[in-house]
C-alpha cells in the first residue's frame, strides 16, 4: 500500500492543534426566598483551566408583578458581572447570550463557582428556573 502517507505531525499549512469545546452547566430551581437584592445562588462550577468562549442564560418569569423590578447578574465571587452584567430577563422569562466584554477569554485559575446574583429582587417573587451553560475551552 505505497499509496497511503501517514503524518505523525500537522503539515505545514494546516490548523495546527484543535482545542476541544467544553461546555458546563444545567437547570437550577429558584425558590421565592432567593429572588432578595444581594442574594446569589449558585448554578455551577467550572474548573482550573477553563477559558470562556460563551454563555447562555435562561430565566422563566420570576417576577410575577405588573411592574416587575427583577435584575441579575451572572459571575464569579471576584466579579459578580463577569458574564453577564444587569439583565431583566426574569421579568417575563427570556434569555440571553450576549457574555459581558470582561467574561471574553477569561481563564479560571482555579475551581471556580459561578452565581446568579440579584442586583434588584423580584417585586412579586415567584418560584423558577435558572438555565446556564457556558462554553469555552480547557487551557
Amino acid at each position: 500500500m505505497a499509496d497511503r502517507i501517514a503524518y505523525a505531525q500537522p503539515q505545514a499549512g494546516g490548523q495546527g492543534f484543535a482545542r476541544t469545546m467544553k461546555t458546563f452547566g444545567g437547570a437550577v430551581a429558584l425558590v421565592v426566598a432567593d429572588m432578595v437584592t444581594g442574594n446569589t445562588v449558585e448554578l455551577l462550577q467550572v474548573p482550573r483551566g477553563f477559558v470562556l468562549t460563551g454563555v447562555y442564560l435562561a430565566l422563566t418569569d420570576i417576577d410575577s408583578n405588573g411592574t416587575p423590578t427583577v435584575a441579575v447578574t451572572l459571575g464569579d465571587l471576584a466579579v459578580p458581572a463577569r458574564l453577564v452584567a444587569s439583565s431583566t430577563i426574569g421579568q417575563a422569562g427570556g434569555s440571553t447570550t450576549t457574555l459581558a466584554a470582561t467574561g471574553l477569554y477569561y481563564q479560571y485559575l482555579a475551581d471556580t463557582n459561578i452565581a446568579l446574583t440579584f442586583g434588584t429582587g423580584s417585586a412579586t417573587a415567584a418560584a423558577g428556573t435558572a438555565t446556564c451553560y457556558l462554553t469555552g475551552f480547557m487551557a
